[in-house]
């Protein structure tokens, strides 16, 4: 029985942290109003030309995109010209080489997100199996669990923080097969729609969205731990 609270206790440990991590991300991808607030700061109707009052269609289509519920990338809006009263008809905002790049980036996201709910439901079963045998396993499981993430995360955080440039081509060159990822500002208006400071941010968003669960946990499961060696030593 103790080889077998060992191993379920690993697995909440290990399963707990990447739930909450990749929910950290969920959240943060799927934020419009996060998406709505980039777009004015980075100044991005000016930058692509798109006519302003279409932005907000753009931004429900791209998460719709990244959702799984939008088929295609072919995303259409109108270009503003600079008499705003003659708005040309809508167009492809997006070319060939920015659609598959995003197809590659949705499957990957897609993928992550199947990987959390399969280990939702196993860190459940792995719960509940502690519970009824040694539920003491699982304050430590959720301590140890949460507080070796937490350094990760702070480590993959400081790297971006302190050396973006280099850490985020690091992390495409590990997840993309190909260049496509390389954009284009003359040409690629991607790069305009979620350029480098919106990518800073939304960084930072889901930071806080993975620390403060993660961080919570450990101080609540620590305490607990903490009161339980104080009395054994007393």
């Amino acid at each position: 029985m103790n080889k077998t609270v060992k191993i379920f206790s690993v697995m909440l440990g290990i399963l707990f942290p990447f739930v909450i991590f990749v929910s950290g991300i969920e959240a943060a991808v799927f934020d419009k109003a996060f998406y709505m607030d980039q777009m004015e700061k980075n100044q991005v109707t000016q930058n692509t030309g798109i006519y302003p009052p279409d932005m907000e269609q753009v931004v429900d289509e791209i998460i719709n995109y990244l959702k799984g519920t939008r088929e295609d990338f072919d995303i259409k809006a109108r270009l503003a010209p600079e008499n705003a009263k003659n708005v040309n008809g809508s167009v492809s905002i997006f070319n060939e080489k920015e659609i598959t790049h995003m197809d590659d980036v949705r499957d990957l996201l897609l993928s992550v997100l199947g990987l959390r709910d399969a280990a939702m439901i196993l860190a459940l079963i792995a719960f509940l199996i502690l519970l009824k045998y040694n539920w003491k396993a699982i304050i430590k499981a959720l301590f140890y669990g949460s507080a070796i993430f937490l350094v990760l995360l702070l480590v993959i955080g400081s790297s971006f923080v302190f050396n973006f440039n280099d850490t985020f081509i690091l992390f495409h060159q590990l997840f993309f097969s190909n260049d496509l990822w390389l954009m284009d500002p003359s040409t690629d208006r991607l790069i305009w729609i979620v350029p480098e400071p919106f990518f800073f941010a939304m960084i930072g968003r889901m930071v806080i969205y993975i620390l403060v669960p993660l961080g919570l946990t450990t101080l609540g499961t620590g305490l607990v731990l903490f009161k339980k060696i104080r009395k054994f030593q007393n």
